[in-house]
């Protein structure tokens, strides 16, 4: 009987678990393999967001401990399969959504047994207070004023001012040279 996993195209933050039912060998020869994995999981798969590793790797921390510290699953998730996650032993394929470009069906082979689906901590974009400064008030951003054109009256007394001060240098540079 060939069990099949739907992954939806907008998933994120998902990892499944595998045990997997070979030889060290056979295990190794999935690692980074792209066409080994898409063999071995019914679909095809991007190799770099899918771990394979002998659980004998993370001595002293354990697989709850790895997913939990490691990869941020809540306690809350693992409890539940806690004992069958410390009791499993050889190897194991972690694959995180991001391993499937859009949807995809998954149709492991034997050899690969889902342990369990996690959801990674997701970060809580939510507000935790309420801004009470005035420029938090909507449209309260200041009106930016329009600066005029300067009329043609006072262009005019503009342009005079400058000819009558450079006559004026003109008429003493005269004088001071003639002097």
């Amino acid at each position: 009987m060939s069990v099949t996993l739907d992954i939806p195209a907008s998933e994120t933050g998902i990892l499944r678990v595998f045990s997997l039912s070979m030889t060290a060998e056979d295990a190794k020869a999935l690692r980074g393999n792209a066409d080994a994995l898409s063999s071995a999981l019914g679909a095809p798969v991007d190799p770099a967001h899918i771990e394979v590793f002998a659980l004998s790797d993370l001595e002293g921390v354990g697989l709850p401990g790895y997913l939990a510290e490691g990869n941020g699953i809540p306690d809350e998730q693992l409890n539940p399969d806690r004992a069958k996650l410390e009791k499993l032993d050889g190897w194991v394929l972690i694959a995180r959504s991001k391993a499937f470009d859009g949807p995809a069906t998954l149709a492991p082979v034997p050899a690969l047994t889902l342990i369990g689906t996690y959801g990674e901590t997701q970060t809580d974009w939510r507000a935790t207070q309420t801004v009470e400064s005035d420029a938090a008030k909507p449209y309260s951003a200041p009106v930016e004023t329009v600066k005029k054109k300067p009329s043609d009256a006072a262009m005019s007394g503009r342009i005079a001012t400058v000819v009558l001060v450079l006559l004026g240098l003109l008429t003493w540079a005269i004088i001071w040279i003639a002097g």
